[in-house]
């Protein structure tokens, strides 16, 4: 009986080690791309459409399907399947997720995304302060941005 029940323990921890060692690989694997290259910016700043008034959600997988990543150019910089400026869900969480270091912009994430805003008047704020070249504005972690667009059509 002493014997079974030590098999037991040691089957036990033994699991228990496995399922310390795989979470520690997938927090690992998390943070490197299939180049294994470490992703060293990880930021979400978070981006709110209004158009003609309305709310407008930015539509998840910006960035990851096809259809909704038109802009190549920075690729290299991101996971593999992705952008390094991309979406998961449809509620305005942008990711950025970089193997480098620099300034992303919200002209790159809309080139990205392919957003065409020919004949759209354009307002934005950030954190609620007005700026004026909302293209090159520099995307912060967690800051709030609110990107108006009436149609002149």
């Amino acid at each position: 009986m002493e014997k079974k029940k030590t098999l037991v323990i040691v089957g036990i921890i033994i699991v228990a080690l496995i399922g310390v060692g795989m979470a520690s690989m997938k927090s690992t694997t998390d943070t490197m791309t299939s180049n294994d290259k470490p992703i060293l910016l990880h930021i979400h700043p978070r981006l709110y459409l209004n158009v003609n008034g309305k709310p407008y959600f930015v539509p998840q997988n910006v960035g990851i399907e096809p259809d909704l990543w038109k802009y190549h150019a920075l690729d290299q910089y991101g996971m593999k399947g992705m952008a390094p400026l991309h979406t998961h869900t449809a509620d305005g969480m942008l990711h950025v997720e970089s193997t480098i270091i620099r300034n992303y912009t919200l002209g790159e994430f809309l080139d990205i995304w392919g957003l065409d805003l020919k004949g759209e008047t354009i307002s934005v704020s950030v954190d609620g302060e007005p700026i004026s070249d909302y293209r090159n504005h520099v995307l912060k972690d967690e800051e709030s941005i609110i990107m108006n667009m009436t149609s002149s059509q």
